[in-house]
């Protein structure tokens, strides 16, 4: 045919140009002619209306058209076609052609030009959605909302939303893909924008969320939302712009899970368009099911206008009321939509019911949610429950550790530990499995510049969905994340190295103190000299000659303090009573120092540098420090008592390289002496069992727990702390604490007992030898001086012969010696 082209397939019986008043001819869009095959069949099944009397025409050919072409176009076929009404999404040149002609335009989009008498618009207003979600939102009491959108429509809901000034409103716009190639590479960007969108939802800890997108990015805002469990309720609850009721199929693979979704849709949920319009249920007409439903309203709401009269077919249209696939067709005198309803559907996971209305009246709107059927009720699946997540931990004794072959190992048997047995008894609990990594920055998590790093940062980014590890509550990362109850409470104590004993060859002079070795000796020279002149002045009495000399004095004096014997002995009566206080004297010193010689070589005791934490705060020989970005740094820098006050003032600003990076660098340090490290009780009693040479000083402070975290919000928190909670009752948590720290196998530094005593080393007593190997060489050198002396006295006795004086002098002063 001349000037068009004729739908064929639509037209049952003879075609003839220019046919009967009783003949409606129909423009389409080229793009509809599809959408008008479909539903037409279904209006006149639904209205007694013999479709030979309608003719569909393509009213224009080419769809690269601008728009002035475009309405040259159309005006020639309305002209050459004898057109009636055009149907077909709404377009600027199609629009202006309509009105040039005055016939109806009934357009399936929004209509974006004023002031246009002849066009009619068949879908709401996107305001209606938008006053629909937003008393949704009041009447659920949502405080806190979450908009994901992909277009501009999502720039309305926000206003609408935010003339309530009680709700605070986030917003996340994912990119528009536009209409190039779906590529796999384009689908990970989509799905990487909506991961991050998620992500910074739940860092602002926002729980109800609305969907203005289109099916793709909603497909992959649910499955992510599924990775970072954030889909179960509670807390999550759901809601999604859906005039056209195709997301449904979109909610099948979260069956298992137990949702809070509701959909705002035109069409029914689950309506019958798909029969009535005789489509397929495949995921493409679920796409369309809008374009086939307001299509198919189109057609009869003109049907039913023709049937009185053409002449005045805008006027019929306006004024006539059908009810078709959308509801209520009837039209305000803008040509706007007017008296219909918005279907609210609920979804459960498993099952959907009806859960309200959103009613436009022309006067008012109002919503009306149903309140006699109850949502279905089911049991609360664990969200985790079969899948194989992520566990962020960090390196750190006894919790997390690399066996000794791990480099010839992979995945999660490289790692042992506290913490890797912990996380192994709660996933067979619970039944999911789980794939460790280790946090990439090395750090627990601080909030540094707005920004928090370590665990708390993978958690917060939903790189991890738990993690197990020593990171302690407080009030900062309970604000940013969630704990389970906690597994262990630790409390902070200072770990040093023991300080070495100083090996000294005359170590048995140490029983006795300079003083007391210095009043020994002058006793003796004092006692010997007066036990001397007792028995000089007794033997004058008596006269008799002296027993004992001033050499024998000192030599018995001395022989009984080493309980010897000699020759000579006191005869008189003072010489006696002195020895016997002598004896008594000499009795107690040596007892006195034998038991202390005994103590000092056998028994090890420490004399520690610092006795208590406090001490560090009062001395500045040895550093102190602890993990920068850690929570025993937090304590210090947030602490009011002035003694940890005053020592972080010591280990930030006057001495900051006592800061260490990790737990590796602050145990080296301790290592290499003079430097104490302020650390867990839990770390650094697993530091004493294993190595001897350290010890760790208290008294504890700051208890805190350790807690598994996870994301704001996680949904499976309860089932975790449960668990944690189960596995204490029946004692798995301290058979595992058991495992890893044991009992002490080293001496307690801060104990000297008979029980911690160690063998004589040769440096213990290598004085004693020097003093026997100086006594033989002393002894030696004596008996060479008096060999040479008397060889000197012989040779001058023989040469003085003749001199019978000197010869007689020398034998008296050799008497007297």
């Amino acid at each position: 045919m001349a000037g068009g082209v004729v739908l064929s397939h639509l037209v049952i019986g003879f075609i003839v140009h220019g046919a009967s008043a009783d003949m409606l001819n129909i423009g389409v869009l080229p793009s509809w002619r599809e959408v008008v095959a479909n539903s037409s069949r279904g209006v006149t099944n639904v209205i007694n209306y013999n479709i030979t009397n309608l003719r569909f025409y393509d009213i224009y050919g080419n769809e690269g058209q601008s728009t002035y072409t475009r309405m040259v176009d159309v005006h020639r076929k309305i002209q050459h076609l004898s057109i009636d009404a055009i149907i077909g999404p709404y377009d600027n040149g199609v629009a202006l052609a309509a009105e040039e002609q005055k016939i109806p335009y009934l357009a399936t989009s929004p209509v974006t030009k004023d002031s246009l008498k002849y066009t009619v618009q068949l879908i709401p207003e996107l305001e209606d959605f938008c006053q629909a979600l937003l008393e949704f939102a009041q009447k659920q009491n949502w405080k806190k909302i979450s908009v994901f959108y992909d277009d501009d429509k999502g720039l309305a809901v926000l206003e609408r939303l935010m003339t309530n000034h009680s709700l605070s409103v986030k917003a996340w716009r994912l990119p528009d893909q536009g209409k190039r190639n779906k590529t796999r590479d384009t689908h990970l960007i989509m799905r990487n924008k909506a991961r991050e969108a998620l992500v910074q939802m739940r860092k602002v800890l926002v729980e109800h969320s609305i969907v203005i997108c289109g099916r793709l990015y909603t497909e992959f805002l649910l499955g992510e939302a599924r990775n970072l469990a954030m889909l179960s309720t509670p807390p999550y609850e759901w809601g999604f712009y859906d005039p056209g009721d195709a997301l449904g199929s979109l909610f099948e693979p979260y069956r298992d899970i137990a949702v809070n979704f509701t959909v705002f849709s035109l069409v029914p949920y689950n309506s019958t368009i798909n029969d009535i319009t005789h489509l397929n249920s495949n995921s493409h007409n679920n796409k369309r099911k809008l374009e086939y439903a307001l299509a198919h309203d189109a057609v009869q709401l003109l049907i039913a206008s023709s049937i009185q009269t053409k002449d005045t077919l805008l006027q019929n249209i306006k004024s006539n009321q059908e009810f078709g696939l959308t509801g209520n067709l009837q039209l305000d005198a803008q040509g706007k939509r007017s008296n219909f309803s918005v279907h609210l559907t609920g979804y459960t996971g498993n099952e959907s019911y009806p859960h309200g209305e959103w009613m436009k009246r022309p006067s008012h709107s109002y919503l009306l949610l149903n309140t006699s059927q109850a949502p279905p009720k089911r049991r609360r699946i664990f969200p985790l429950k079969g899948r194989t997540v992520k566990v962020v931990m960090i390196l750190e004794q006894p919790f997390t550790m690399f066996k000794r072959d791990y480099l010839m190992r992979r995945g999660n048997d490289r790692f042992e530990g506290f913490a890797v047995d912990l996380l192994g008894r709660v996933a067979e609990t619970l039944s999911f499995n789980f794939e460790i990594y280790l946090v990439p920055d090395g750090n627990f998590g601080t909030k540094k510049d707005g920004e928090w790093n370590g665990i708390i940062k993978e958690l917060l980014d939903g790189e991890a969905t738990m993690s197990v590890a020593p990171l302690s509550i407080n009030s900062g990362r309970e604000e940013a994340v969630d704990f389970t109850k906690p597994f262990m409470t630790r409390y902070i104590t200072v770990i040093l190295k023991i300080p070495q004993r100083k090996v000294s060859y005359f170590e048995f002079l140490n029983p006795l103190s300079l003083t007391v070795w210095g009043c020994t000796l002058a006793a003796f020279v004092v006692v010997s000299f007066v036990l001397y002149m007792l028995e000089r002045i007794g033997s004058t009495k008596q006269r008799t000659n002296p027993q004992i000399s001033v050499r024998e004095s000192f030599w018995f004096i001395f022989g009984s303090l080493l309980q010897g014997n000699t020759d000579a002995c006191p005869i008189t009566i003072p010489g006696r009573i002195l020895t016997s206080s002598w004896w008594f004297f000499a009795l107690i010193l040596i007892s006195s120092y034998t038991a202390n010689l005994a103590a000092f070589l056998t028994v090890k005791k420490i004399n520690t540098p610092i006795k208590s934490v406090t001490d560090l705060a009062q001395q500045t020989k040895i550093k102190y420090g602890t993990v920068k970005n850690s929570g025993v740094m937090s304590f210090f820098a947030n602490t009011n008592i002035e003694h940890f006050s005053k020592m972080w003032a010591q280990m930030s600003e006057i001495e900051p390289d006592s800061m260490v990076d990790n737990t590796t660098e602050g145990y080296g340090k301790v290592t290499d002496g003079n430097y104490a490290f302020f650390w867990d009780t839990t770390v650094n009693k697993y530091k004493t069992t294993t190595d001897c040479d350290v010890m760790e000083i208290g008294p504890p402070f700051d208890p805190k727990g350790f807690g598994i975290g996870v994301p704001p919000g996680a949904t499976y928190l309860d089932e975790l702390s449960m668990t944690i909670l189960k596995l204490s009752d029946s004692g798995i948590l301290h058979e595992l604490e058991n495992k890893w720290w044991g009992s002490r196998s080293c001496p307690d530094p801060a104990k000297s007992s008979s029980d911690e005593t160690s063998e004589l080393q040769i440096e213990n007593v290598a004085g004693v030898f020097f003093i026997l190997v100086g006594g033989i060489v002393i002894a030696g050198l004596a008996c060479l001086a008096e060999y040479s002396a008397n060889m000197l006295l012989k040779a001058n006795k023989t040469n003085r012969k003749d001199k019978p004086d000197f010869t007689t002098n020398n034998k008296e002063k050799s008497s007297f010696l």
